[in-house]
């Protein structure tokens, strides 16, 4: 069972998901070069996931272009999802900022974002009722 949807998690499967995360945070979104298989060796492709996922892909899929879905994976949803995460695990700040190169600024409104939905989940509590809502 692969995690990830359409075209990725059938590289996923090929390739697992390692291998896939890492492939998709460099190249998420754009057009990729498969190379022919006697030039796999010392290819951009291969430098990011190494000579047997290649052939994998070569196997599976041909040499030629292909287009990778998911350019959250490098992008700044990406940066944001990292940033969320962290925010819930506890972390501070400028932590997140330093790991996620964000502004720290930036951080501190993903944190109100966080705080505001957290708040939108509460419910009204009988004593947080008005004589008009008890009314009806």
């Amino acid at each position: 069972m692969t995690t990830l949807p359409g075209l990725a998690g059938e590289i996923e499967a090929l390739i697992g998901l390692d291998l896939t995360t890492k492939l998709l945070r460099a190249k998420g979104g754009c057009q990729i070069n498969i190379p022919h298989r006697d030039r796999v060796v010392g290819s951009a492709l291969a430098t990011i996931i190494g000579n047997a996922a290649v052939l994998a892909i070569i196997d599976a899929y041909g040499a030629g272009a292909m287009w990778l879905p998911m350019a959250s994976f490098r992008g700044a949803k990406r940066r944001k999802a990292d940033a969320v995460r962290m925010l819930r695990a506890g972390a501070s700040l400028q932590d997140v900022a330093l790991a996620c190169d964000v502004a720290s600024r930036t951080v501190s409104n993903y944190r109100a974002e966080i705080e505001a939905e957290a708040e939108s989940r509460q419910f009204a509590l009988p004593f947080d009722r008005t004589d008009a809502d008890l009314a009806e």
